[in-house]
């Protein structure tokens, strides 16, 4: 399994096959896939921040430029569509490439995971008209076995391993931690999450916290964006209304 499917696994709802509403899900899924990548020695990092950067330092690691060093395909339909955007971006710094992977990220996963028999793909129609899409559980073992090892980490004190580690950063911020713990363990599992979020750079590889910083400042990136939109809107809705008001002669 994908540290990106993972992610979205615990995005979706077992029974519903709803997507939970994740800010910026694409980007977030994205950057697990650049940390696949990485972890399948398929890129390498230039400029990266070494074991021991100050956090200023890291905070630059989105823009570390990232090298393919092996083009073959892994035969997975997400992890070959992330390595061909790095291909198609090259020496890209990393918050680009995570942008340029997002666009079809959350389609080739949810495509994956319904191949290996671990998600279902339902469509139906609202009021007969609207299409709707779901992706309920067909077989709920490997997600079971994930929650019970986040919690070990969030709750239990149990120190995570490289890729639990990324996984959890990547989770925090997002607004899927405390969707794994009760309301009363929400507070404890987010701090503990936070805590691992922002811990040394040599909890994992340099790699993987480049796809975590690139993250990170992409979701901020976008997320500037979008409130600078909403705003011109609403300032033009405020301009255009006036007009609109205006007595016929």
């Amino acid at each position: 399994m994908l540290i990106a499917e993972d992610f979205l696994l615990l995005a979706v709802d077992d029974e519903t096959g709803k997507t939970a509403n994740v800010d910026n899900l694409g980007v977030r899924l994205a950057g697990a896939l650049l940390a696949d990548l990485a972890a399948a020695n398929k890129t390498l990092m230039r400029g990266a921040p070494e074991a021991g950067a100050t956090k200023e330092e890291r905070e630059k690691a989105g823009d570390t430029a990232i090298l393919v060093t092996d083009n073959a395909p892994t035969g997975h339909v997400a992890l070959d569509a992330a390595l061909q955007a790095v291909l198609d971006t090259p020496e890209a710094p990393a918050r680009k490439v995570v942008e340029a992977i997002s666009d079809k990220a959350e389609d080739n996963l949810l495509a994956a995971l319904v191949e290996r028999g671990i998600l279902e793909k339902e469509e139906s129609r609202l009021f007969r008209m609207l299409p709707i899409t779901r992706w309920p559980a067909a077989d709920s073992s490997h997600e079971v076995a994930l929650r019970a090892n986040l919690t070990k980490v969030l709750l239990e004190g149990a120190e995570p391993d490289e890729r639990t580690a990324t996984l959890i950063s990547l989770l925090h911020g997002s607004g899927l931690v405390p969707r794994l713990v009760g309301k009363e363990q929400r507070k404890a599992a987010e701090e503990r999450a936070e805590e691992i979020a922002g811990s040394e750079w040599g909890v994992a590889t340099v790699a993987t916290q480049v796809a975590i910083a690139a993250t990170v400042a992409t979701v901020a990136t976008v997320g500037v964006a979008a409130a600078a939109f909403i705003l011109l809107s609403s300032d033009a809705d405020k301009t255009a209304a006036p007009a609109a008001e205006a007595p016929v002669s």
